[in-house]
């Protein structure tokens, strides 16, 4: 959808799991965007250099196996900071009762909510300089 909605923008998905990146990509390919959409499987986007983004979008898993576990947006906050140029910005969705903003301005930067509902919260982060 954002590289649908920003027609200049260069756009890199990432996911560790296989079958999420075939279907990235397929659906880039749907949808005609494939020149303007590079996908990878990569884990915490390990392989991409640090400060080489302006924007992250992220909607961070919260289960291993069929627990409920924080510790992977954690780890995605941290890869985040990494590959956002200072003044970039994470947008990140994630389920409220996660409660992830003080992780998000302690590990990225100042951290605010610009929407959400019951069940989800949706916060932009800008990297700090």
């Amino acid at each position: 959808m954002y590289a649908r909605q920003n027609p200049v923008s260069r756009v890199t998905a990432t996911d560790r799991s296989a079958a999420a990146v075939a279907s990235a990509r397929a659906t880039a390919q749907a949808n005609g965007l494939e020149e303007r959409i590079t996908t990878l499987q990569d884990d915490a986007m390990s392989t991409l250099p640090a400060g080489s983004a302006d924007l992250v979008l992220l909607n961070p898993p919260f289960h291993l196996g069929a627990s409920v576990h924080a510790g992977a947006g954690i780890k995605l906050f941290e890869a985040a900071a990494r590959v956002l140029a200072p003044g970039g910005e994470l947008w990140t969705v994630f389920n409220r009762h996660l409660q992830y903003l003080p992780a998000l301005e302690r590990l990225v930067g100042p951290t605010t909510v610009r929407g959400g509902n019951p069940k989800f919260t949706v916060a932009v982060s800008i990297r700090r300089p």
